[in-house]
């Protein structure tokens, strides 16, 4: 009976080690994480949520025993950590940087309408939030690769939406570096003297565009004459800054990964601010993932960003795997105990005789 108690409360014990490994890998280190985050309280201001890069996981490139179990674990993280950036921002638009898919250029008609699924059940929000789709390198190609015409057409109809969009007092442009398109700028936006308009122009590009100058990024700031610039493809949080009055980058810094403050730009000085966004993923081979959360205030001319810096995710598969190795390590201990005392046992009684 006491041993049969032991084995029973040994088994609890293992039970209750793997329910808390469980519990804190997946539900509270992500909580415990958006205690970090910041955010402010705005009545005008226009709040916009930036998801760069998730490059869900595809099945061309993820060839090995056990693929769909990383695929699974990607998507899940991608899901959790959405859903909470997404309560704590409460945004008004939603905006997907590019790099949807990490093998979207690839595939053929049928894997990118499983990927879209994929994508749409991972990324869920309400009807009322303005979403906005780039599509990347990784999603019609262009980098490595010339853009394929079926293949952006097909992205442009899954995603089917104009390249301007208008949310209350914000003008968003979607620029395509990769294609070297942008949509035409409407009147208003030649007009220089941005202190009395009451409109903020704001360019979404999936490549960088102030680090890389050439006479795209010239006509694309000159035509649409931009305050903010949003970019992704780096898997960094950068800003940068460019002084219209001389032509030069005025400012380049990188964002700490250890602190979420909230950083303010004006957009009434003669500069174009442009805010890379990290990977959301923790595939992509950084060790720093985050969504970007930024506040629009076109009446105060001001523009408030933070990044929503997210728990990596390898330091929790390594809880697992020590808590698998001590329940291992656990088990042939007892095992090897539990025997030891059944020989001992044999041999008293066999002496006794």
């Amino acid at each position: 009976m006491l041993r049969r108690n032991r084995c029973k409360n040994r088994v609890i014990a293992i039970g209750l080690l793997v329910l808390a490994a469980v519990i804190y890998n997946e539900f509270s280190v992500y909580d415990i994480q958006k205690l970090k985050w910041s955010r402010r309280e705005c009545s005008e201001c226009v709040k916009v949520l930036l998801v760069a890069d998730p490059q869900i996981l595809g099945d061309e490139h993820e060839k090995y025993f056990g693929s769909w179990i990383a695929q699974w674990d990607s998507d899940m993280y991608l899901k959790k950590t959405f859903s909470r950036a997404l309560d704590h921002s409460n945004p008004h638009v939603v905006v997907f940087l590019g790099d949807l898919m990490d093998e979207g250029h690839i595939a053929n008609a049928e894997k990118f309408n499983l990927y879209k699924r994929r994508l749409d059940s991972i990324f869920e929000m309400p009807d009322h939030i303005m979403k906005i789709y780039l599509p990347g390198d990784n999603d019609i190609g262009g980098e490595e690769d010339v853009v394929s015409a079926n293949v952006h057409n097909r992205f442009n109809f899954a995603f089917s939406q104009p390249d301007t969009l208008v949310y209350k007092t914000v003008t968003f442009f979607k620029v395509n570096r990769l294609t070297h398109t942008m949509p035409e700028a409407p009147k208003y936006a030649f007009l220089n003297d941005y202190a009395e308009r009451n409109t903020t122009n704001v360019l979404l590009s999936h490549m960088p565009l102030l680090f890389m100058p050439g006479t795209f990024v010239q006509n694309v700031l000159k035509e649409l004459s931009p305050q903010i610039i949003f970019t992704a493809h780096e898997h960094k949080a950068m800003h940068i800054s460019l002084d219209t009055t001389i032509d030069q980058l005025s400012e380049i810094w990188v964002l700490n990964t250890h602190e979420t403050p909230l950083y303010q730009l004006r957009m009434d000085v003669g500069d174009i601010h442009e805010v890379q966004i990290p990977t959301c993923s923790y595939r992509m081979g950084t060790p720093h993932q985050g969504y970007g959360l930024a506040y629009i205030d076109t009446q105060e001319k001001v523009v408030e960003f933070t990044i929503l810096w997210l728990p990596g995710r390898f330091p929790q598969l390594w809880i697992y795997v020590f808590v698998g190795i001590f329940i291992l390590a656990f088990s042939v201990c007892t095992y090897i105990s539990s025997y030891c005392v059944k020989g001992h046992a044999a041999y008293s009684r066999m002496s006794s005789i």
